[in-house]
């Protein structure tokens, strides 16, 4: 319901944005270059290099994506601490787009930073009165208000937090615990309690649910919600906020934070693998390899880790000796196919995937990468048959249905492809990614109706407001290219080249300029992809360089096709 809401607000304001963004030239500001010589030579050398892709992005911008372009480069300045730039670039981003309320929160949010409370105020307000479907507008405007004094003003925002997002624990604890603090016992318990009804896990609230029931004299309830009362929130899902200080909320050289495992040795190292840790995963093949230095499972593990990071002898050393314990183990067969995939054989490792899936048909990696090979020999039908039998072992892989339907595509089934992303979004019809591809297929495939292709478009426009990427922006392009609005197809698609730059994708960025060129001409693509991409053409697998020496007993990671 909210995302439908959001649509028909965005479709108004498509209509009105030529009208505001006119003459805002005007009201921009320069955005200074900022003192980079206190940061590391490597940062300050990143740093530039995007102030001159935005320099040059923004003489060919216009509207959304060059809003979005200015508050890239807020962020960036915001991160790095330099929030006086940040401030000017995320003002130039309104001014370019004043119907986009992320530009207004983001302002907010440096300006509670910077403990300018009546600005941040008025930026939430703005943001607001465009946004009513990104909650955490309202609960940094709460918060503020709460400082500034106004607790009335902030719990009229929290009562309309909770009528329009009835399902969320976050508004419902928020507003219980200002109702605490204004010693409305009663009304504090009843939305409380509401709130861990929601989110039973949020065991924080206990602890002021137990405040509420001793207000109001109901000793023993307290006594039990104490009782239960610990140190997790409610959720709260902020993803702007989150990329506005992400890369200075931890040190960049910090290693990631070993996740919880459970199960036995062997079933830790494969969800220690999945998640990257090599170093814990090695150690927990190490507690299986003392109990059977045999053990096929963790042979093959091993072998697929080290292949992955580099270690190239002891990757061939396990694979090798997990087929002379097993010869027909399909776990075996396939992690000796992807040593030689690693090591750049591709006719070796073609011949181990298929005799990986004949041993056992049921391994889902296997299935895409021997998927990735038949696309690489130019035989779309074959890899199709691969990639239905990968969605099939694991319906909720995004990377499996985009694969199997650029197969399709490829093989001239393109509205195959479209009917099973469809089937699939039914199911899954929050996932975004799977909307990204549903998006690329209906602008692209030929003969598709027309509210098939509004509906692209709606979904587009939706994907990019929440995560502007240069995949959403490119898609977005391909959607308005179908409805014959090319000249704003180009905008965006220039976008999604910046955004590739920017990261130093370079590759992503020439197969982005194909598409343009199309955009130019004035013709909608044939393809959701380019030709080039990875998805048309997959590339073999590339191992990490080489990691260091490993423990007596290493353990191996499934490797991403």
């Amino acid at each position: 319901m909210n995302q439908k809401r959001w649509l028909t607000g965005a479709c108004c304001a498509a209509l009105l944005l030529p009208l505001l963004a006119f003459g805002a030239d005007a009201l921009l500001k320069p955005v200074p270059l900022p003192d980079t010589s206190k940061l590391a030579a490597g940062q300050a050398a990143k740093l530039a290099e995007d102030r001159k892709e935005f320099d040059k992005a923004r003489i060919e911008l216009v509207g959304p994506p060059l809003a979005q372009a200015y508050a890239d480069l807020g962020v960036l300045y915001a991160r790095a601490g330099f929030k006086d730039a940040a401030a000017i670039a995320l003002y130039d981003a309104t001014q370019v787009n004043p119907l986009d309320g992320r530009w207004f929160y983001l302002r907010g949010m440096l300006a509670r930073e910077q403990k300018q409370n009546a600005e941040a105020r008025a930026d939430f307000e703005a943001a607001l009165a465009v946004d009513k479907v990104y909650t955490p507008i309202r609960y940094r405007l709460s918060d503020t208000l709460i400082d500034l004094g106004d607790v009335d003003g902030a719990r009229k925002v929290l009562e309309g937090a909770t009528r329009d997002h009835a399902d969320q624990a976050v508004p419902f604890a928020m507003l219980g615990q200002l109702e605490l603090r204004q010693k409305r016992y009663t009304q504090a318990i009843e939305n409380l309690t509401r709130a861990l009804a929601i989110e039973p896990a949020a065991n924080q609230l206990y602890k002021p649910l137990a405040e509420a029931y001793a207000g109001v004299s109901n000793t023993q309830a307290a006594k039990d919600a104490q009782a239960k009362a610990g140190d997790v929130p409610p959720t709260l899902a902020d993803p702007l906020a989150l990329g506005l200080v992400g890369a200075t909320a931890t040190s960049a050289a910090a290693p990631a934070p070993t996740p919880k495992v459970s199960g036995t040795a062997m079933q830790q190292a494969q969800q220690l693998a999945k998640a990257g840790r090599v170093g814990p995963a090695r150690t927990k093949l190490a507690e299986v390899f003392a109990a059977n230095p045999n053990d096929v499972e963790a042979l093959a593990l091993q072998a697929r880790l080290e292949g992955a990071v580099g270690n190239s002898l002891i990757a061939v050393a396990a694979a090798d000796q997990a087929l002379s314990v097993a010869p027909d183990n399909g776990s075996a067969l396939l992690s000796r196919g992807v040593v030689y995939e690693y090591a750049g054989d591709d006719n070796h490792a073609y011949e181990f995937y298929q005799r990986a899936v004949r041993a056992d048909a049921r391994q889902a990696l296997a299935r895409l990468l021997l998927g990735n090979a038949e696309m690489r020999r130019g035989r779309p039908a074959q890899a199709a048959e691969q990639y239905r039998a990968a969605v099939a072992l694991q319906p909720d892989d995004v990377q499996a249905h985009a694969r199997l339907a650029a197969a399709e595509v490829a093989s001239g089934q393109c509205s195959k492809a479209l009917a099973n992303i469809s089937a699939a979004q039914e199911r899954n019809p929050k996932d975004g990614d799977l909307m990204q591809v549903f998006v690329r297929l209906a602008s692209t495939c030929p003969g598709v109706k027309g509210e098939e292709r509004d509906m692209a478009l709606d979904y587009a426009q939706a994907l990019y407001k929440q995560r502007p990427e240069a995949g959403e922006s490119s898609a977005l392009a391909l959607a308005l290219a179908a409805h014959g609005k090319f000249k704003d197809a180009q905008q965006y698609q220039a976008e999604a080249i910046f955004v590739a730059l920017r990261s130093g994708d370079k590759a992503a960025a020439e197969q982005l300029k194909s598409t343009q060129a199309s955009f130019v001409a004035q013709k909608v693509p044939d393809r959701p992809w380019p030709a080039d991409s990875d998805y048309f053409k997959p590339p073999l697998l590339t191992p990490s360089r080489p990691a260091a020496a490993p423990s007596p007993a290493p353990a191996a990671a499934p490797p991403k096709p």
